[in-house]
């Protein structure tokens, strides 16, 4: 009997190897992002800095499913703003030997918070939201499993206090494309 369940798990591991080689990879995205975040409400827009993080399933060599995650900053007047978002949704490839270009729609939830010292009383409000990422970028070639992300431009809408916020984000940074299953 445990001839028979080591073989099996034999069995198992190497038809999964064999699926990781031959069918879908993911691409795993880090860098900068520049976020311009419009209030509305006749409030001025504001800059934020921060960071943005993308895993991208690639179920074929032009269509994926991506979950992209981002954070915000932004600290101003002893006021502190930070926004998240956590959206996924599909990703269209456009790919040649050096580069990528590729285009997005994503979906989810946003989060921001401001905190503040006024006057000696620290304050601190935070809502969730709907948010909504349309837009894409282009990915250089710089290895087998590494690109560089020139640019990555979106349109970024937000519905914080039932109002819709037109925002604007722009990242660049590095794209790994780890290869699984190699050498089994």
């Amino acid at each position: 009997m445990r001839k028979v369940l080591i073989a099996s798990l034999f069995v198992l591991a190497m038809s999964l190897s064999g699926f990781a080689q031959s069918s879908s990879k993911i691409d795993i995205f880090g860098g900068y992002s520049f976020v311009r975040v419009n209030p509305g409400n006749g409030a001025t827009g504001v800059n934020n800095n921060g960071w943005e993080s993308t895993a991208t399933l690639n179920l074929t060599n032009r269509f994926g499913i991506a979950a992209d995650f981002n954070g915000s900053y932004k600290s101003e007047n002893g006021a502190d703003n930070k926004m998240y978002t956590f959206m996924f949704g599909p990703q269209i490839n456009f790919g040649t030997e050096k580069a990528n270009p590729f285009v997005h729609a994503l979906f989810g939830a946003a989060h921001d918070s401001v905190s503040a010292n006024i006057l000696g009383v620290s304050t601190s409000v935070s809502d969730n939201a709907m948010a909504t990422a349309l837009g894409g970028g282009l990915d250089l070639k710089v290895s087998d499993t590494i690109s560089i992300r020139a640019g990555q431009f979106d349109y970024l809408m937000t519905r914080f206090g039932s109002q819709t916020q037109n925002n604007i984000r722009v990242s660049f940074g590095i794209n790994f494309h780890p290869k699984f299953g190699r050498g089994l």
